[in-house]
């Protein structure tokens, strides 16, 4: 399984402390550096992920919980939360093509309180064929830092990856009117496997 590389300032550390106590002769301060350095790379880690999906399926862009699934004559936005253990990576849920990408400032309230919409963020805006698709990433209580590996005007393949949040958070996804929510409350999904929603037809067609 790969390994992101923005692990490296997070498990050098506690691998040389490991290594230093080890030469020393403290096993119980080698196993418990060793242990640390294994989580944080687990934290980064970034599994292939692949889905035979029709065109209208919108595939979800974290792992984690459905926390919300709202719909109206506008929108349907679908909120996930993702805990310490699952996978941080973002993908594109959808094909199309990156309009805007933009970081807000802001608070930085537990990722599973409601009020977390408002916390520091960056967000994703892809034209696709039915719609705009708008994705942000929220940072949650701890760590705070959100990378992304894309930006305005990139042609995005549905499951691309496209960022990644670290320790924590919750990713909110956006789409057009007509789109049909397929999860719900509480379910588990993964990035770039579950289907959670199908999206309206193309202009035109019935």
């Amino acid at each position: 399984m790969q390994i992101r590389s923005e692990a490296l300032p997070y498990v050098l550390p506690p691998a040389v402390v490991a290594a230093a106590a080890a030469a020393t002769g403290a096993p119980l301060v080698t196993l418990v550096a060793i242990l640390f350095a294994v989580a944080m790379g687990s934290f980064f880690r970034d599994p292939q992920r692949s889905a035979d999906a029709a065109p209208d399926a919108v595939l979800a862009p974290a792992d984690g919980r459905i926390l919300d699934v709202q719909s109206n004559n506008r929108e349907v936005e679908i909120t996930i939360f993702l805990a310490i253990w699952n996978v941080h990576v973002t993908r594109s849920p959808v094909t199309g093509q990156l309009r805007t990408c933009e970081r807000f400032s802001g608070g930085y309230e537990a990722a599973y309180k409601p009020s977390a919409t408002n916390n520091a963020r960056c967000a994703v805006s892809i034209d696709s064929h039915s719609g705009p698709v708008l994705v942000t990433m929220i940072s949650g209580a701890v760590a705070r830092r959100i990378h992304t590996w894309v930006g305005p005007g990139d042609r995005l393949e549905r499951g691309q990856r496209i960022g990644l949040i670290r320790f924590g958070s919750r990713t909110e996804i956006v789409l057009p009117a007509g789109s049909e929510p397929r999860v719900s409350i509480g379910e588990h999904v993964r990035a770039g496997e579950t289907i959670i929603a199908n999206t309206p037809p193309r202009v035109g067609e019935s």
